[in-house]
């Protein structure tokens, strides 16, 4: 064949081969940044106009955001167990924080949480910030991080990440986990305006405090007219909203006593508050993103943007999380790394689950074998622009301590324990306004969900 031909072929190869960091060549690092209680919408670049967040939005801009990201249950620690396992926290009989755990699963689990793998793998292993993690130590030590940032949660965590960035020599490629508190401090609100009983009331963080103030140089009126976010569409609870909603009270009494009690002026003055807090940790992403720019690693590091939850932020007249409504379980999650094509995209099409997919998707960049049983799906072919090479879900399933839930394209469907059914149909009322469970023309569709829920229980339960 002629060389000419041949030499063209090649560059047609190489021009058509996915831009991907992989072991193959040099083995990419991980910067994994976590933030607490974030939801989606959080975000300027998606398009919620009362807060900036210019950080967040360059890894945006330059990498791919999946709007469809959800928790496998929206509570910290069971949360944070998926995301650092690739497991459900129901694997550990885990359904919130303070769950009496199936001891003989944790310790059979954690030798494969991802730290491990990576490490196996030849990586050095960084964790910095909240950890929450049921048998991983304040450093996350226990799940395979063998060395730790930062203790803090806030601004020395962000400014020793850069440093460690900035300084960082070695050819061993790293993977760092940073988990900033933030905007988590906006659960002191209730908590401090109704202490559970028998407890002195909370101590507040002081960036919430000055998130909760009102602005010297902006009189109350103009303030609340044109600075102070509104109520939001679904302020009002969901029509015929399942009992179960209400046994919150059993762990977190503050959040029904705030939905019964807050005035509307109280309910915007939360909303506030948790913009501000997360223009705070955006901020400290900023220096993270800022000495990752100048350092030596990276044009070779995937920096992997998350939450490990949501905030009702008064939708439905509800605060913190835990339930199944989008605003406690939709989570930002956006992925960069230097030359990728999908860079600027956004992806309104797949259901991801953070929870469950985070670890085989990292593990298919950098090149590494996926360990066995783990129920994710890696999204590494949507980050590649391969979208057929991608299997996907139809469904989605999530738990809480009330129940569990299952969702597709187009419905929501929950279970309670308590035996109470939840259905929204997501594309006509996006604001869960409305169960239609045990309405007629819902029944095959909710008989179908239930149906796909109680197997996908069961295989669990076994």
């Amino acid at each position: 064949m002629n060389k000419v031909i041949i030499t063209g072929i090649v560059v047609l190869m190489w021009w058509w081969i996915p831009t991907q960091l992989s072991a193959q060549a040099e083995q990419p690092n991980i910067l994994l940044i976590i933030t607490d209680q974030q939801h989606a919408d959080m975000m300027s670049s998606a398009g919620n106009r009362w807060l900036e967040t210019p950080n967040i939005d360059r890894l945006a801009e330059k990498g791919m955001r999946f709007t469809k990201a959800y928790v496998t249950n929206p509570v910290c620690s069971p949360s944070r167990f998926s995301m650092f396992t690739g497991r459900y926290p129901s694997a550990i009989d885990m359904r919130h924080n303070a769950s009496v755990l199936d001891q003989e699963m944790l310790k059979e689990i954690i030798p494969e949480a991802v730290g491990f793998t990576f490490k196996k793998a030849g990586y050095e292993t960084f964790y910095g910030g909240k950890s929450h993690l049921p048998a991983g130590g304040k450093d996350a030590s226990g799940y395979g991080f063998g060395h730790h940032i930062s203790l803090d949660e806030r601004d020395e965590l962000a400014e020793e990440t850069a440093a460690f960035l900035l300084n960082r020599k070695s050819a061993t490629p790293f993977f760092a986990a940073v988990n900033l508190i933030n905007p988590h401090d906006i659960c002191y609100a209730a908590i401090r305006d109704f202490p559970p009983q028998n407890r002195p009331p909370a101590q507040v963080p002081s960036p919430l405090a000055e998130a909760m103030t009102i602005p010297d140089s902006i009189p109350e009126e103009v303030f609340f007219s044109r600075y102070c976010p509104p109520l939001p569409a679904n302020f009002e609870p969901t029509h015929d909203e399942p009992e179960a909603i209400m046994q919150l009270k059993a762990l977190h009494s503050f959040t029904i006593d705030a939905r019964k009690n807050w005035s509307e002026k109280e309910w915007r003055m939360h909303r506030w508050a948790y913009h501000r807090l997360t223009e705070r940790v955006d901020q400290q992403i900023g220096q993270v993103l800022d000495a990752l720019k100048k350092s030596d690693v990276g044009e070779n590091t995937i920096v992997i943007f998350t939450s490990d939850h949501g905030e009702m932020n008064g939708s439905h007249r509800l605060e913190h999380k835990t339930v199944f409504y989008e605003e406690s379980s939709n989570v930002p999650l956006i992925v960069w790394y230097e030359g990728m094509r999908q860079g600027g995209e956004v992806d309104k099409e797949h259901l991801i689950s953070n929870g469950l997919d985070l670890y085989p998707t990292l593990c298919e960049l950098a090149g590494i074998e996926v360990p066995t049983e783990l129920p994710g799906i890696s999204f590494a072919p949507l980050l590649q622009g391969d979208a057929e090479a991608y299997p996907g879900r139809k469904y989605l399933y999530m738990e809480n301590e009330l129940g569990y839930m299952a969702r597709d394209e187009h419905y929501k469907y929950a279970l309670y324990d308590n035996g109470e059914e939840m259905l929204i149909d997501l594309q006509n009322d996006p604001g869960e306004m409305i169960n239609m469970a045990g309405k007629s023309v819902y029944r095959l569709v909710q008989d179908t969900l239930k149906n796909h829920l109680l197997k996908h229980i069961d295989r669990k339960i076994k």
